[in-house]
């Protein structure tokens, strides 16, 4: 052992720390992956949630989260800028918290992946918590009994979802997008009315 090598090792030991907390922090623990143990997307934390993107054809819909509690703002970021709903950010949410796949094929063959449509998926939504993700890709194909074919990130597995999951990828910016109360008055046209009844007199 030379006299560089306790220097070395620290370096090491410092680099390794750096690694783990700049890319490593925002991922799920062991005691949260496993509570969540049977549901389709086991690596979701609905409080690290930041970013969910949801692609679908053409379609392209991306949403973020500041604040936490009370607090909370979902805003839409594409295709157009502007306020979510938080209810339907909160259902749409859980929704995908709770699912479950009715199947799970295991190892599939790359033939296997070419008939279920997902050598070429035709959505996708994205999940992301800081600096760490997952991704549900939806393949192309169906299933004899309905529903569809999912893949989450790289895993040599395949699940089957009930239609339910399979509508969730058809969601858009609209769906989300907080609607204009009919029933508020609008301020400027009681500005308008107020001036034109003062005038009257």
């Amino acid at each position: 052992m030379t006299a560089r090598t306790p220097i070395i090792l620290a370096i090491v030991v410092v680099l390794l720390a750096g690694y783990v907390f700049f890319f490593e922090r925002d991922q799920p623990g062991r005691s949260e992956i496993e509570a969540r143990a049977g549901f389709l997307i086991e690596s979701l934390v609905r409080d690290r949630l930041s970013r969910i993107e949801v692609s679908s054809g053409d379609a392209h819909m991306a949403m973020s989260r500041e604040g936490e509690g009370f607090d909370e703002t979902w805003t839409l970021e594409q295709p157009v800028q502007a306020a979510a709903d938080p209810e339907r950010v909160e259902d749409y949410v859980r929704n995908w918290e709770f699912a479950i796949a009715t199947r799970t094929l295991e190892d599939p063959n790359a033939q296997d992946v070419r008939s279920f449509g997902l050598d070429a998926p035709k959505a996708s939504v994205r999940f992301e918590m800081g600096r760490a993700g997952v991704t549900v890709r939806l393949g192309s194909g169906t299933p004899v009994d309905g529903g569809g074919y999912v893949r989450i990130d790289d895993r040599d597995q395949v699940m089957v979802v009930p239609k339910s999951v399979v509508e969730l990828f058809d969601l858009g910016a609209e769906h989300f997008r907080i609607k204009n109360d009919a029933g508020a008055p609008d301020l400027a046209d009681l500005l308008d009315a107020e001036i034109e009844d003062a005038a009257a007199r």
